[in-house]
């Protein structure tokens, strides 16, 4: 897998390709300013990053309490809805016993009306024989001068005696009714008492039932709110960043345009001066030509000179010679011998045809392309074997956008050494710069680690140019 395809360093690689490398020395403390903005830019994203991932991983986790949640939310509604059946049936049991004892007492009010006309109509009868004293039908038939009214009085005596027997026994009845009619209101009001405790234990029950259920409703809630309002306090977070860091690119751009316009400006004081250079050096050298020339015409002049008296003086010698007989005497030079330059010696063979230097000194293990060992995408960049502890060398100046751990590949340091090429130096046991820091070739940026995805001790290199993996060894040699 790649190293800049991981959910962690996605978005930082997104500013790593909006950012473009530093103007050097030329952007003064500005420059300076900006990469200590930069780099508290990435640690606050990577915050945010870690704030979202935990927020995440709460939201994970609470996803199952939320659901057990609404279950028990669904097992009250169904409580509440048979309570409320059962509260509606008590309820309906009250108003039938409120009105059947409502009849019940209609009746016991009749009664009482109708015994008090019996009782009425008895007195009356009483008083009626109370007035007559104590005469007996005997001897009101011993004293009646009429022996015709007789059987009237007789018969009118013993209808009396009926009605008066008849109206005691309705009345002894009418009082037993109204005796059973109070013993029936009685157990109807024990049962309107009992469904009322009733009614009042269901509705406290229901209460405590919505009192729970609203609970329940409110934590969720409160949950659900909570991690709303956490994620979009992130997303706003991330926004202002995404604005800030907007505004860093375009600073760094301009003073990248600056920084180039003065380099420029500098290039051109320095051909100027160069030329300048030149011509002065040309004058110089045509007049060292002139005075050469003057001083070889010289030179000819005194050597023809010589030479004509080294003749004169032949001639003079030549001629005492002949004079007397004498052989001349010539002298002989050795011929003058030019050194001739050493050969030059071979040069040495290299891995790579780049222009840059190793990162570490070692056998490459892994080539760029090449299948991996332990299966999945190819080698995105090459492996070096080197020991534990091993230093591990910047391969050309520039500027460190991150340090840090990534997951399968230990400590790693990732450096903008162009526009749009950058140098990634992974598997490391520990680092030794940090993100914004302006590294020079050969600066120490860590050391090597252990093991790892590599299997043996080494460094894991790679080149990207504008976000694509290129082959190192077209960049690097050895």
């Amino acid at each position: 897998m790649s190293l800049l395809s991981r959910p962690r360093v996605g978005a930082l690689f997104a500013l790593i390709f909006l950012l473009p490398a530093g103007a050097g020395a030329g952007a003064g403390a500005g420059a300076a300013t900006l990469q200590e903005k930069i780099q508290n830019s990435q640690k606050k994203l990577e915050h945010i990053h870690e704030n979202l991932g935990q927020v995440q991983a709460h939201l994970a986790a609470g996803q199952k309490t939320q659901a057990q949640l609404r279950v028990e939310i669904s097992a009250l509604d169904q409580r509440v809805v048979t309570t409320q059946k059962k509260l509606i049936g008590i309820q309906q049991q009250q108003h039938s016993a409120q009105a059947q004892l409502a009849e019940l007492r209609v009746k016991i009010n009749t009664l009482q009306a109708e015994l008090g006309q019996q009782k009425d109509i008895l007195a009356r009868q009483l008083r009626g024989a109370y007035m007559l004293g104590g005469v007996t039908p005997l001897a009101v038939w011993l004293q009646t001068e009429r022996p015709g009214e007789l059987g009237r009085m007789s018969v009118f005596y013993e209808s009396l005696a009926k009605a008066r027997s008849a109206l005691i026994v309705k009345t002894q009845g009418t009082a037993q009714q109204i005796r059973k009619t109070r013993h029936e209101v009685q157990i109807h009001e024990t049962h309107l008492a009992q469904l009322a405790q009733q009614v009042s234990a269901q509705e406290q029950t229901l209460r405590q039932q919505r009192e729970v259920h609203a609970a329940l409703e409110n934590q969720l809630a409160a949950r659900i709110a909570a991690d709303k309002t956490k994620i979009a306090e992130l997303q706003a977070n991330a926004n202002i960043l995404n604005g800030l860091v907007s505004r860093l690119t375009v600073q760094f751009h301009h003073q990248e345009e600056v920084a180039r316009a003065k380099a420029a400006a500098e290039a051109r004081r320095k051909a100027a001066a160069a030329a300048a250079a030149r011509r002065a050096a040309a004058i110089s050298a045509q007049r060292a030509a002139v005075a050469q020339h003057y001083l070889a015409q010289k030179r000819q002049a005194e050597q023809q000179a010589q030479r004509v008296q080294e003749t004169e003086r032949a001639r003079q010698v030549q001629r005492a010679a002949n004079a007397q007989k004498q052989p001349p005497t010539t002298v002989v030079r050795p011929p003058v011998i030019a050194a001739t330059p050493a050969p030059a010696l071979p040069a040495t063979p290299i891995v790579g045809h780049g222009n840059y230097p190793a990162p570490v000194t070692g056998p490459v293990t892994a080539r760029f392309g090449t299948p991996r060992v332990t299966g999945g995408l190819d080698w995105q960049g090459i492996t070096f074997q080197a020991p534990v502890g091993t230093e591990v060398r910047a391969i050309a100046p520039g500027m460190v956008l991150y340090a840090g751990p990534l997951r399968g590949y230990g400590q790693i340091v990732i450096v903008q050494i162009a526009h749009s090429l950058l140098s990634i130096y992974g598997h490391l046991g520990a680092t030794d710069v940090h993100v914004g820091e302006q590294v020079s070739t050969g600066r120490a940026v860590g050391s090597v680690g252990s093991g790892g995805e590599l299997g043996n001790d080494g460094l894991y290199f790679e080149m990207r140019n504008a976000g694509h993996p290129v082959n190192p060894l077209d960049y690097i040699h050895n």
